[in-house]
């Protein structure tokens, strides 16, 4: 008789329960450190577990021990199986499916019919939603989310994963990964990143020692085995749980104890398996082949229609004492589930080629869902199908018109695999390239692109590498492989790929510095074709190209009438987007703040660089608002957005706007860690405005430092950008200024003149305030070095007068600062105390350290202490005064403008319990208990005075 093989598993989405009798050994020290992680969730401090060890190790009985101890948490459990990784979102909707709470809405489309295969979701969408079920199940108290063979998991779910874990802050969760091996390829480069972070408790299994062995030889009733033979054992199985369980139940008791007894050559974990199933009987072996084909659990009766068994009870019987098969759900309509993903790699991978294929086929007239079906028919494939490659591109085409690209994705490479004509194949793996870029699973895009033959259409080969190009932030290569493709492609016969290649020329030109460039491709874009292309950005690009050429009024005009920010429908979310941004570069900050708020609220089924755009554009009004706290975590979530989703092109931008946040506040190392992944950034170099960004973020970094030959060191390379649009538009990214005050500082006047000449005229001709203010007050301080007072005087003051018109506190201080500084060393000390003690009240609340130490040797230097916030200063009521933490006023400030539980967690990227545990602190801390009261608490001081 075969041997009995008992372990259990994790099945899709449902808890195999070990037998009684199922033997567990060792693991003191991992039971005792998941436990004390758990306590961790307990208190409200998210923790992640990563268990990992070879196959067989014991990773899932592990788990399910601990489980045991868990008492009343609420356990959602899913598991990756090697013939479902490429099902979109197969793990997520395990665990979703386990809820014992309705989903929330955007959770929905994950639930289907029995059996069916799960739908899909934009990454982002899917992380949110992943989000909101936490949030809603720590309700009833803790929460364990457990994956196992994450290796085999797929990566729509992984990415989801990933999102969600980033972004708990107070949440009772206690998440635990099982995998072979966490930094395997296959996994996204976001949870491996994850997985490796030093907060992450890694548990590392190893094999079982000979003592443990020796007690589950014991816990499998029989005698113990002796050290002699225990050694034995586990140098021929190295520990490993699985393997040797199967020994000491294969080999015979006195042959396993006499160690003078050689022992048979041990024979792999897939040959014990088949030597079961091999004496199991015909009927048996066809019911567990067809489980094998269906997945790593079915209905019975769909299993027993495949393996073509009338009485299936009898075979299940046998398959089930011999350890291949169990009941996953016993009743009316049973499912019977393989006890480990092991005996289930084994069965199918024995299946012969032919006798695989004939199962696939049937399967798919078998299962009631397109979803499966289409999955069989690529299983059963054997070469070139027609029929197949159409259905295949149907049921993309209609997911990446929703939206869903990891599926559409999926489907196209399918699609392409099959398809009966090289150009058919091409011009599929290349749609399947767009939709993967979409799905921000860049890596795999770029060998699907590089995978083109070289007989391909030469248009549409280079086509698809510039593309890939382009979001590898590799600007130059994408530029010339664009136009080649445009100069080759048909515009007649071909509009569309003729239109996509100028909307990704469009992109590039923007990266590049060319505006103009880039709204005559954009233009020539929407000739061609009106629809949106892939990224359905072309309508933003070419505003934000107005923009970035002197033009934002005129953009903001084309960008129309639009409903209140947050009831705009998704389809026109690139047009908010756009005017925010707009907006921001002509000065209307709080009209910026509304339209971005709105768009980062309502994109949550928007592409991944919508998304990323929408947060750093919001992070950079909020910063120039003065709102450093709330700003920073929309930097640093956009920052690690696009790090999770390969976005190298927007990566420098991202981490740029970070550390110019963190610099001002003196945050140093944090600062230093934003900067030097904006610089390292791959093709930072070949792309004008990201490369103008992360070497503004360098200089602001190095003025922080009051170090001026840093400055300009970081700042002076910029200068041979004089053509390039964006670099040197006002109110874009701000460096003209900072180079000119470190060149004041080291004395090179001439030079700062030369600086500042063109910044002034451009400040002028655009009407823009900041950059005028900015202008000015440089101004002073050169005319100040080269004692020209009354010029200098003039030139503050024109600098006061344009700071006034804009809500940009730190902006004003910076001119107060230097103002009173220059008044101070012509001996106007009370005028200048004066002027002083106003930027150190600002300077104050925005906590930027290094202008406020600045300011503070000013004041001493004239004689007189910084001074005392009066009681009564409204900045004191919002601020820290009260013991608010940055990320409650944030939350609070948004509750007190009408915006949602939901709609603040999506804007700041935060689980709505996060939201909810400030706003709870929040309301305590300042004595009221509604969002009547945020709201007159957030007021304006003439509100509140006459309310």
């Amino acid at each position: 008789m075969g041997a009995v093989m008992t372990s259990g598993g994790i099945l899709n989405g449902h808890v195999n329960s070990p037998a009684p009798h199922e033997a567990f050994s060792g693991r003191t020290r991992e039971l005792a450190a998941l436990q004390e992680e758990f306590r961790h969730a307990r208190d409200g401090v998210p923790r992640l577990v990563l268990i990992d060890g070879p196959g067989g190790i014991g990773k899932s009985a592990l788990v399910r021990r601990f489980l045991d101890t868990a008492g009343d948490a609420c356990v959602l459990q899913a598991s990756g199986e090697e013939n479902e990784s490429a099902l979109p979102c197969g793990v997520l909707a395990q665990f979703v499916g386990q809820s014992p709470l309705p989903l929330p809405d955007s959770l929905g489309s994950l639930v289907r019919t029995p059996r069916s295969a799960p739908g899909t979701l934009p990454p982002l969408a899917a992380g949110f939603g992943l989000l909101d079920l936490l949030s809603e199940l720590q309700d009833k108290g803790p929460v364990i989310l457990v994956l196992d063979d994450a290796h085999w998991a797929d990566s729509a779910s992984l990415n989801a994963l990933t999102f969600a874990l980033r972004r708990l802050r107070v949440d009772k969760v206690l998440a635990i990964v099982a995998a072979r091996d966490p930094q395997a390829p296959q996994l996204p480069e976001g949870i491996r990143r994850l997985l490796a972070d030093v907060r992450t408790r890694r548990i590392p299994l190893r094999g079982l020692s000979p003592d443990e062995l020796g007690s589950l030889s014991a816990q499998m009733g029989s005698d113990r085995l002796p050290h002699s033979a225990s050694v034995r054992l586990r140098d021929h199985t190295h520990g490993n749980p699985l393997h040797a369980r199967a020994l000491l139940d294969q080999v015979p008791a006195h042959v396993l104890r006499d160690v003078t007894t050689p022992l048979p050559a041990p024979r792999s974990y897939a040959m014990l398996v088949l030597a079961n199933l091999a004496e199991c009987g015909p009927q048996a072996l066809r019911l567990v082949q067809a489980v094998s084909v269906l997945g790593l659990s079915c209905p019975l009766s769909v299993a027993a229609s495949l393996a073509r068994v009338t009485a299936p009870l009898p075979a299940l019987e046998r398959a089930v004492k011999a350890g291949l098969l169990k009941e996953a759900h016993p009743g009316a309509a049973p499912e019977i589930a393989f006890p480990h993903p092991l005996v289930h790699a084994a069965v199918y991978q024995d299946i012969g080629p032919a006798h695989r294929a004939d199962l696939h086929t049937r399967a798919a007239a078998l299962v009631d869902d397109d979803y499966a079906s289409l999955r069989h028919r690529v299983l059963a494939a054997t070469g070139p199908d027609e029929h197949l490659a159409a259905a295949l591109a149907a049921c993309a085409r209609r997911e990446a018109a929703t939206g869903q690209w990891a599926v559409a994705g999926q489907h196209l490479r399918h699609a392409s695999r099959v398809a009966t004509t090289g150009p058919e194949r091409d011009r599929l793996a290349v749609e399947a390239v767009e939709a993967l870029l979409l799905d921000g699973r860049v890596h795999e895009s770029a060998e699907l692109a590089a995978g083109l033959p070289a007989g391909a259409d030469p248009a549409l080969r280079g086509y698809v590498r510039g593309y890939v190009a382009r979001v590898q932030g590799r600007m130059e290569q994408a530029q010339t492989l664009l136009v080649d493709a445009w100069n080759q492609c048909d515009h007649e016969s071909d509009p569309s790929l003729a239109a996509r290649a100028a909307e990704q020329l469009s992109y590039a030109a923007v990266m590049r510095g060319r505006s103009s460039d880039a709204a005559q491709w954009a233009e020539r874009a929407q000739r061609l074709s009106t629809l949106q292309g892939p990224s359905r950005m072309l309508r933003f690009n070419h505003l934000l190209a107005l923009g970035l050429s002197g033009s934002a009024k005129e953009g903001i005009e084309l960008a129309g009438d639009l409903p209140d920010p947050l009831l705009v429908p998704p389809s026109n979310i690139d047009l908010l987007l756009a005017r925010g941004q707009l907006r921001l570069w002509s000065d209307d900050l709080l009209g910026a703040r509304a339209d971005l708020l709105g768009a980062v609220a309502n994109c949550r089924k928007g592409t991944v660089p919508l998304r990323l755009l929408s947060a750093s554009a919001l992070a950079q009004t909020l910063h120039r608002l003065g709102d450093w706290d709330e700003a920073l975590i929309h930097a640093e979530a956009s920052a690690s957005i696009a790090d999770d989703t390969e976005q190298s092109w927007l990566k420098p931008v991202t981490h740029a706007i970070a550390s110019w946040i963190l610099s001002a506040r003196g945050t140093w190392d944090r600062a230093s860690a934003h900067l030097r992944l904006a610089l390292d950034a791959p093709g930072c170099d070949e792309s004008a405005l990201a490369y103008a960004y992360a070497a503004s973020a360098h200089g602001a970094f190095a003025e922080a430092r009051a170090e001026p030959e840093r400055v300009v060191e970081a700042l002076r390379p910029l200068l041979d950008f004089a053509s390039h649009d964006g670099v040197n538009e006002p109110g874009v990214v701000s460096w003209r200024e900072l180079l000119v005050d470190a060149l004041i500082q080291l004395g090179d006047l001439d030079e700062a003149q030369a600086v500042l000449l063109p910044y002034e005229e451009r400040a002028q001709a655009r009407g823009q305030h900041a950059a005028l203010s900015a202008a000015a007050r440089v101004r002073g301080n050169l005319h100040a070095a080269r004692r020209e007072t009354d010029r200098a005087q003039a030139s503050f003051l024109r600098a006061h007068d344009q700071a006034a018109q804009i809500p940009s506190p730190f902006g004003r201080a910076r001119v107060q600062l230097d103002h009173g500084a220059f008044l101070r060393r012509i001996g106007r000390r009370s005028v200048a105390v004066a002027q002083l003690q106003a930027a150190y009240t600002t300077l104050k609340e925005l906590d930027a350290a290094p202008c406020l130490a600045r300011c503070e040797r000013e004041l001493d230097a004239c004689g007189r202490a910084a001074p005392p916030r009066p009681a009564h200063d409204p900045a004191e009521l919002d601020s820290a005064a009260e013991g608010l933490t940055p990320q409650e006023l944030a939350v609070a400030r948004l509750a007190s403008q009408g915006f949602t539980n939901r709609q603040i967690a999506t804007a700041l990227a935060l689980s709505v319990k996060t939201i909810e545990y400030h706003l709870g602190h929040t309301y305590t801390k300042l004595g009221i208990t509604s969002r009547i009261g945020l709201a007159h608490h957030f007021a304006p001081q003439d509100r509140r005075t006459s309310s």
